[in-house]
């Protein structure tokens, strides 16, 4: 009966045998196949449909055809068919596809040379440990990511919408700062004092964009609610560039109020005007219409807050005052198929009861060849005082 070496499985020559040279020669193939041994592919499946001698491949599970229940062997082209070789823990084998040389550690075949495979790996510590939680962590002064060639994004993902997705900013390990998709869709900013209760500062709605700030009353103690009001009126452009507002004086919708046509209006008032109360704030103003004649090359808009006394007639400036809110401007509107808009974000806070309005002429370089209009339409946002 012919026995085996325990270790590469070779058979020995036993003693009166009979053509000594056969087993010779079946041990020396194997020595051929296995010592400084190398592979077509790891984890091979299919055999391939053309032998090449000498040529091997490491199987994955549930091999095919002329491999089929040899599942983790080597299988070899020897002698025209198959020969199939069980590896022991510590051989080493080159994987010729992946140019790694890999080593059979009772669990896997481990690379141990060749590019590394930094796949799937369990952590990462980058000048300080990773662990189970935090599979990888860095410890610098700064961490750059960067872009090649082109943008980069960041991305924070979580499984569901009841989970967490976000960026938390620590103070001596305790949680001072956190921003993300914190149990919903929706984006939150959250800070806390003590790491352990979080007040959330700013929401903002998934579904519409909305924005709350839920820690922050909706106004200052004085004030009402915030609302916007509708400023619409018609406005006449002149060939002369005067500053018009529309007239309150007559029923006439196409009537306007001539305010002059220096740098700034005059300071008559008779025009058609938004009265809002005294501590009332305007934090925006939208105005939007339709310019309607190409003869108007751009608009010049100022928006001013008229006030009292209220005893006297307000048609000079001993007996009126006024707030400059918006000062003039060439608002870059041109001339347009369809409607125009502007929007200026200002702060400012009504003295006293009064009007809001605005003086608007056609800018410099506009040749009209008559009278033009500004259909106006225009929204103030503001909050009043209760």
């Amino acid at each position: 009966m012919t026995t085996y070496t325990p270790r590469l499985d070779l058979p020995f020559i036993e003693g009166a045998q009979a053509q000594k040279h056969v087993t010779h020669n079946a041990a020396l193939e194997r020595l051929d196949l296995i010592v400084q041994g190398a592979v077509a592919g790891f984890d091979a499946t299919d055999p391939p449909a053309t032998l090449v001698e000498g040529t091997c491949w490491h199987l994955g599970d549930a091999p095919t055809g002329d491999w089929a229940g040899h599942d983790g062997d080597i299988a070899c082209v020897a002698g025209g068919g198959w020969l199939f070789i069980t590896p022991a823990v510590g051989w080493r084998l080159w994987d010729r596809a992946a140019g790694v040389l890999r080593v059979n550690t009772g669990t896997g075949w481990e690379a141990v040379g060749g590019a590394p495979d930094l796949d799937n790996l369990p952590g990462l510590g980058v000048n300080t440990a990773s662990d189970t939680t935090n599979r990888l962590a860095v410890a610098a002064d700064a961490t750059l990511l960067t872009h090649a060639g082109g943008g980069h994004q960041l991305k924070v993902n979580k499984a569901t919408t009841t989970d967490t997705a976000s960026l938390l900013f620590q103070s001596g390990w305790s949680g001072r700062a956190e921003m993300g998709l914190a149990g919903s869709d929706d984006f939150a900013i959250k800070v806390s004092a003590d790491g352990s209760t979080f007040t959330e500062a700013l929401r903002i709605d998934a579904a519409t964009g909305a924005v709350t700030l839920p820690a922050t009353p909706a106004t200052d103690a004085s004030q009402g609610a915030r609302q916007l009001l509708s400023y619409r009126f018609r406005h006449f452009l002149y060939a002369d560039q005067r500053w018009c507002a529309p007239s309150s004086n007559t029923g006439s919708a196409n009537a306007s109020q001539n305010l002059g046509t220096g740098a700034e209006p005059s300071i008559d008032f008779d025009c058609a005007a938004l009265l809002i109360s005294a501590g009332s704030h305007i934090d925006r103003i939208v105005l939007a219409g339709d310019i309607t004649s190409s003869d108007v090359g751009d608009l010049e808009i100022g928006i001013y807050f008229q006030h009292g006394p209220w005893n006297a007639g307000w048609t000079n400036n001993t007996s009126t005052l006024r707030d400059t809110i918006v000062a003039p401007t060439v608002t870059g509107l041109g001339q347009i198929n369809g409607m125009v808009r502007v929007s200026y974000a200002v702060d400012y806070t009504a003295p006293d009861e009064g009007y809001v309005f605005a003086a608007i002429r056609a800018a410099a370089g506009s040749t009209l060849g008559g009278t033009r209009y500004f259909n106006c339409s225009g929204l103030i946002g503001m909050t009043a005082p209760n």
